[in-house]
């Protein structure tokens, strides 16, 4: 649990950080979203928290604090005096990622956007009564890119795609180990 509080206050600090150095050309907005992950064939769900640093009629660049998570079922063994028990379990995985992106403006409310981020991977695995058995903390990157309609109203629509590039990790012995993924994912966002 300290691992995950020292690092969501690590990228809060630096996000707050990057968004304070331009201030008077900073714009605001808040993307709501999920997906689908290819491995493990999975959907999640993302918050961004973004700041549009300097945009013209042709770019922008934006800054953003992403929050990223999902659930993956899991079977447990564990060894006793009388034998190997089963049990189902959960591994759940929390994306905490600072991140660059390049929107450019293509027609009218349309554009395309592509951009790529680093952060950590907290993932805990649980029995059944949700009791947390064990966790870990690794890095995880990502690139992402889409297409976006920015309405007048400031109200924002995404589809895109992104690969999670993810550190192996261990818990319970090494029992579980993930691997890189392609998503597909909508969103709907706010902009001010």
């Amino acid at each position: 649990m300290k691992k995950t509080i020292t690092t969501a206050i690590f990228a809060g600090v630096a996000f707050a950080s990057s968004a304070q150095a331009q201030l008077s050309n900073v714009s605001g907005g808040l993307m709501l979203g999920g997906g689908y992950l290819e491995d493990p064939e999975k959907a999640y769900l993302f918050g961004q928290f973004r700041g549009t640093f300097y945009e013209d009629d042709a770019f922008s660049h934006t800054a953003f604090l992403e929050i990223l998570g999902h659930t993956d079922d899991a079977t447990l063994s564990f060894n006793t005096p009388g034998g190997t028990v089963f049990e189902d379990g959960d591994v759940t995985f929390i994306n905490i990622t600072a991140n660059y992106e390049l929107e450019a403006k293509l027609f009218g409310p349309i554009s395309v956007y592509a951009g790529a981020g680093i952060g950590a991977e907290i993932v805990t695995v649980d029995d059944r009564f949700d009791i947390e058995l064990d966790s870990d903390t690794n890095f995880v990157a990502q690139v992402f890119m889409g297409l976006r309609a920015d309405f007048q109203n400031g109200f924002l629509m995404q589809a895109g795609a992104r690969y999670l590039m993810r550190e192996d990790f261990s818990l319970l012995g090494d029992q579980f180990v993930t691997e890189d993924s392609w998503a597909f994912e909508i969103g709907v966002g706010l902009q001010f």
